[in-house]
C-alpha cells in the first residue's frame, strides 16, 4: 500500500512482535485509535492490557485518514433522528463531543505534540439542488439543540460554496504523531505491545484464548476487537451489517493559505479536505474522496489523478507529496456498532463500522468499552449496541445482501484469460479449468494466487491502484504474493501449486 503523509512525516518505534505464550486480564486486537486509547483507559485503571496488531502502530486506516477530529459528520442528525429517534441523534452528538474532548484532554495532559488545531468544520454544496438537505441538517440540529451555524458561502476557500452549515471550535491534528506518543504513554503504562503479529483463531470460554500466525497463544480474560472489521463474528454477522468502503487521498503542498477548517461536501462526488501546516510553517491541503465499495471500481489508479485535477482546478497548489487509500466500514443504519459482541459472550468487545468518522467515534468507543469492562454498563450502550435490531432491518441491509449474492455467483461463473500478465499488470487467469489471479511486477516476477477469499468464499478482483486483489462481498484484502492487508478474512491466499485456499468465517 502506498503510506500516507502522516505515516511518512512521523517517526515510527518499532515494537517486537510476540515470541511466546502470554496471559492478560485485557487483550486489545488492533493498535490504531481504538485500541491504544483503549489501552490507555484500561491501564489507567489498573489493568494489565496487551495491544496485538498484524503490522504496524497506527499503519491501518488510524494513520491513513485526513485527520479530522469533529462532530460534524456530514448529514448525519437527521439521517439518525429518521432511522432512530431525536433522542438517540442528539445522544450521537454528545458521544463524539466527547469522544473529541477525550482527544484533546490527552494531547493536553501529556504535552503531546501532533499540531493540534481548533478549527470550524463545515459540510457544504457547490450544487443548489442541495441546498434543501443541508437546510433540513441545519433545522434537525436546532430541534436537537446542537450549536451550528448556516452560511450561503463561506469567504476563505476558493469554492462557489452554494449552502455550508459549520460547527464551531471542532479540532484537526496528525493523527500519526498521536497515536505513536499515545503508544508510547501506553508502554510508560505497563501495556504490552506487539506488532506484526496476527490473531488467526480464537476459543471462546470464561477466558478466552486468541491463536497467533506464529504458534503462539495469549489467555485473557476480556477480548477487545479494534481491527476496524471483527474477524470473529460471535454469530452476529457484522460482515454482512456494514459496507466496506475504499477512498483516496493526496497531499499536495498549497501555494495560497485557505480558511483553517475541515471541510467535507454532500453531493458526488464526495471531496473531503482540510489545511495543514507543519512545524517548518509549510502548508499542505489534504484532499481526497471517490469513494467506492471495495472491490467495486475498474481502474482505481484513476481516483488519484482525478483528485490532483480536482485540487489544481480550484486551489493554489504545488507538487503532489504523496497519495495513499484508506478503507472504512459503513454501518446500514449510520450508527457504528460498540460494545459486547453479542448478548451472551459478555467478555468480547468490538468497536467497528465508525462510518469514516473513526477518531471521534473511535474514541468514545474505547472510553464505552473500558466503562463496561470496569463499571459493567455506559450511558452510551443502547445507542451503540452492536446487537440492536435496526442494523438488520433496513433497506439498505436487504438491497447489500442480493448484491453480495450477485457479486458471489458472478465471480465464480467468469472465466479468466489464458493469456499471462504484462509488467505491473494483474488480472484474473485460468489454468487447466480454474481460476487465478496472476500479477506480474515490474521486474518481470510472476505472482500466482488463488483468487477464493478465505473468508467466505467470494471471487477477488484485481485493484489496479494498489496491486491488491480485494473482495466485493465483505471487504478483504490481500496483497498481490497473498498476504491479508484487510479482514475479516483470517488466512492468507495460497500460491499456485500449494492447493486451495482455505475459508474459515469465524462466524461462531
Amino acid at each position: 500500500m502506498k503510506d500516507s503523509y502522516w505515516i511518512l512525516s512521523s517517526k515510527n518505534s518499532n515494537y517486537e512482535t510476540l515470541n511466546k505464550n502470554e496471559q492478560t486480564d485485557c487483550l486489545i486486537v488492533g493498535s490504531g485509535i481504538v485500541g491504544l486509547t483503549t489501552a490507555y483507559l484500561l491501564a489507567k485503571e489498573n489493568r494489565e492490557v496487551i495491544i496485538i496488531d498484524a503490522n504496524t502502530v497506527g499503519g491501518g486506516s488510524s494513520g491513513r485518514n485526513t485527520g479530522k477530529v469533529t462532530s460534524q459528520h456530514g448529514l448525519i442528525y437527521n439521517a439518525i433522528s429518521k432511522k432512530h429517534s431525536p433522542k438517540k441523534a442528539r445522544m450521537y452528538y454528545d458521544a463524539n463531543e466527547e469522544g473529541m474532548k477525550l482527544v484533546e484532554d490527552i494531547i493536553n495532559e501529556h504535552n503531546i505534540s501532533c499540531d493540534l488545531k481548533k478549527v470550524p468544520s463545515f459540510v457544504y454544496t457547490l450544487d443548489e439542488n442541495y441546498i434543501k438537505d443541508i437546510k433540513n441538517e441545519y433545522e434537525t440540529c436546532k430541534e436537537l439543540k446542537i450549536p451550528c451555524d448556516y452560511y450561503d458561502h463561506i469567504n476563505g476557500i476558493p469554492l462557489d460554496v452554494k449552502g455550508a452549515l459549520c460547527f464551531k471550535e471542532q479540532i484537526q491534528f496528525h493523527p500519526k504523531k498521536y497515536i505513536d506518543q499515545l503508544a508510547k504513554i501506553n508502554k510508560d503504562l505497563g501495556v504490552k505491545i506487539y506488532e506484526n503479529t496476527s490473531a488467526i483463531d480464537i476459543e471462546v470460554a470464561e477466558k478466552c484464548v486468541i491463536k497467533t500466525d506464529k504458534g503462539y497463544s495469549i489467555e485473557c480474560n476480556n477480548l477487545i476487537i479494534a481491527s476496524s472489521n471483527p474477524w470473529y463474528d460471535g454469530l452476529r454477522l457484522y460482515f454482512a451489517k456494514e459496507e466496506a468502503s475504499r477512498s483516496y487521498l493526496i497531499c499536495t503542498k498549497l501555494k495560497e493559505k485557505i480558511l483553517d477548517g475541515n471541510y467535507i461536501n454532500v453531493e458526488e462526488p464526495r471531496r473531503t479536505f482540510r489545511n495543514y501546516e507543519d512545524e517548518s510553517g509549510e502548508r499542505y491541503l489534504i484532499i481526497g474522496g471517490q469513494d467506492h465499495k471495495t472491490g467495486k471500481c475498474d481502474n482505481e489508479g484513476e481516483s488519484y489523478d482525478i483528485i490532483e485535477d480536482y485540487a489544481k482546478n480550484n486551489f493554489k497548489v504545488g507538487e503532489v507529496i504523496s497519495k495513499w487509500s484508506a478503507q472504512d466500514y459503513l454501518p446500514y443504519d449510520e450508527v457504528p456498532y460498540i460494545g459486547r459482541i453479542n448478548s451472551k459472550e459478555n467478555n468480547i468487545y468490538i468497536v467497528t463500522g465508525t462510518n469514516k468518522w473513526g477518531l471521534s467515534n473511535g474514541s468514545i468507543g474505547a472510553k464505552i468499552i473500558t466503562d463496561l469492562i470496569t463499571k459493567n454498563s455506559s450511558e452510551y450502550e443502547e445507542l451503540y449496541n452492536p446487537s440492536r435490531v435496526k442494523s438488520y432491518l433496513n433497506s439498505k441491509f436487504i438491497e447489500s445482501s442480493v448484491e453480495m449474492a450477485y457479486d458471489y455467483i458472478k465471480g465464480k461463473i467468469n472465466s479468466g484469460d489464458d493469456r499471462l500478465p504484462q509488467k505491473d499488470e494483474g488480472k484474473t487467469i485460468t489454468i487447466n479449468g480454474e481460476r487465478y489471479g496472476a500479477y506480474r511486477d515490474a521486474k518481470g516476477y510472476l505472482y500466482i494466487v488463488d483468487i477464493t477469499c478465505t473468508h467466505l468464499g467470494c471471487e477477488l478482483r484485481f485493484n489496479s491502484a494498489e496491486k491488491s486483489w480485494d473482495c466485493p462481498c465483505h471487504g478483504s484484502r490481500f496483497n498481490y504474493k497473498g498476504e491479508i492487508l484487510n479482514g475479516p478474512a483470517l488466512k492468507p491466499l495460497k500460491l499456485y501449486g500449494e492447493g486451495e485456499n482455505h475459508i474459515d468465517p469465524k462466524i461462531f
